[in-house]
């Protein structure tokens, strides 16, 4: 393995050689994915040099994801490397038949780091080129309804609540179906610190202005948006005062949340949506890591009518694959019917008319259901983020003194208190000329003025997250004084 020729009177050394000969080779797809790489022991014996010359040029290789290092077993032939390679690669171009967008970034954070929110071990392109690499083109086959374990799993779903299932498995039509269901000329109410990734997304130019000046704006669609905490005495002195068609909120949160509210409460405040009609939105974006009770019992309730829950099922697991299910009472009226019989998952099912990128995608969470890797995934992805909010904890405890970590129920961000208020706006602008860790608050409603900064234990991987709680501290005591 590796046809390694060394020039040891050249001008490069002697590890550089070593790194871009193997990476020529796994660039031109020599290897299958995960294939054992040889020990440090074995190559630098092989090529006569010393070991750390080897592991030089492995951890040069590691850094362009190229390979990847198990503790204790060595290292291993990345599955991603050939599909980057490549941007007309063939698997690629088929993908196109599906609409398919790779994950807008929910917190950004600036500088040496520069990184997605979400672990890179869990990236698209890595899930799909291990996948395909043993499936090749029975990916993108159709399969029997009855032999997807897939299709099971959406059916099964909160069997029991009677409500009408609609399936999505891109952001395009999750926009196409809410477009229907909230319609024009809305008012929408959203609570503070809570994760409105979704709804940022759908409404950007809006959440930009709020987000920055506290205050709703009315755009040229007619959409309106209110904002309050989620207090249970605040929140319902709002809705008894003001008139608002929906209330969205969510099961991720850095701060109180509605749903931690007692069911009695929950109840009063749907007894009030059934009162003044209208609907509140749930966004469940952890259906598939635990059963949210609450959830379930208020579904079962006589106040279902007044509940449409979004159920995102795979955006935590597999960044980049929106798909989900959306559950609207049988009678919802719908003025284009034709949009919505599009989306009906008996209706899917059924007729089972699919492209070659829903069949990849069906295919692909088929396999890890029936491999038993879907729950592994979801245990190690919660212990992984459990792990970095605690270095996050340790690491601010050590580096960041006057400021404290509060807790919160949510896997992928920690909120900070800081010892004043700072202006957001104004700290992101000169974060931003410094190049340092910057959150930005596009998906939190914050106050224009908080003592309070919001970060994730997803982007910063565990060798980063002290640097960057540094970096992070210096800039704010810059920015303070």
């Amino acid at each position: 393995m590796f046809e390694i020729e060394l020039k040891r009177d050249g001008e490069e050394n002697l590890y550089t050689q070593i790194y871009e000969a193997i990476r020529a080779e796994i660039l031109a797809d020599k290897y299958t994915p995960d294939t054992k790489m040889p020990s440090i022991r074995k190559l630098a014996s092989r090529l006569s040099v010393n070991a750390d010359t080897v592991v030089k040029a492995y951890d040069l290789l590691a850094a362009e994801n190229l390979i990847y290092k198990k503790e204790g077993s060595g290292s291993y032939i990345a599955p991603a490397a050939a599909l980057k390679s490549n941007g007309d690669d063939h698997r690629l171009r088929i993908l196109t038949s599906k609409n398919f967008s790779a994950p807008n970034q929910t917190i950004d954070f600036s500088g040496p780091e520069n990184g997605g929110e979400f672990l890179e071990e869990y990236a698209w392109d890595l899930i799909f080129d291990r996948f395909y690499s043993e499936f090749k083109g029975q990916s993108f086959k159709k399969i029997e309804e009855n032999k997807s374990s897939y299709f099971k799993l959406l059916q099964q779903q909160n069997q029991k609540i009677e409500k009408t299932k609609l399936y999505y498995s891109s952001e395009i039509q999750l926009r196409e179906i809410l477009s229907v269901i909230i319609g024009q000329n809305k008012e929408l109410l959203f609570t503070k610190a809570s994760n409105n990734y979704l709804f940022s997304s759908f409404y950007p130019e809006e959440f930009k202005i709020f987000a920055e000046t506290e205050k709703s704006s009315a755009s040229d669609r007619g959409i309106n948006i209110n904002l309050s905490t989620a207090d249970y005495d605040s929140l319902m002195d709002f809705l008894e005062n003001n008139t608002i068609d929906y209330l969205i909120i969510g099961d991720e949160s850095v701060a109180e949340s509605i749903l931690d509210w007692s069911l009695s409460k929950l109840k009063s405040l749907l007894e009030l949506a059934q009162m003044l009609k209208f609907e509140v939105i749930i966004l469940e974006y952890f259906g598939l890591y635990q059963d949210n009770q609450k959830i379930q019992e208020l579904l079962n309730s006589k106040y279902k009518e007044e509940i449409i829950l979004i159920q995102a099922l795979s955006s935590r697991i597999f960044p980049g694959l929106e798909t989900g299910l959306i559950y609207l009472e049988p009678d919802f009226e719908d003025e284009e019917e034709s949009i919505l019989d599009n989306y009906f998952l008996k209706q899917l099912t059924k007729t089972k008319n699919f492209s070659a990128g829903e069949n990849l995608v069906n295919n692909l969470i088929s396999y890890y259901l029936d491999s038993g890797y879907l729950e592994k995934r979801i245990k190690y992805l919660k212990q992984r983020l459990k792990n970095r909010k605690l270095l996050l904890k340790e690491a601010i405890k050590d580096h960041f003194r006057g400021v404290e970590t509060l807790d919160n129920s949510s896997l992928f961000y920690l909120k900070l208190k800081l010892n004043q208020e700072i202006n957001q706006h104004d700290f992101k602008v000169f974060a931003e000329k410094n190049s340092i860790l910057l959150p930005d608050y596009k998906n939190f409603l914050s106050a224009e003025k908080s003592s309070e900064l919001i970060i994730s234990a997803a982007v910063l991987n565990q060798f980063s997250i002290k640097q960057g709680i540094m970096a992070l501290a210096k800039i704010y005591w810059q920015f303070i004084s």
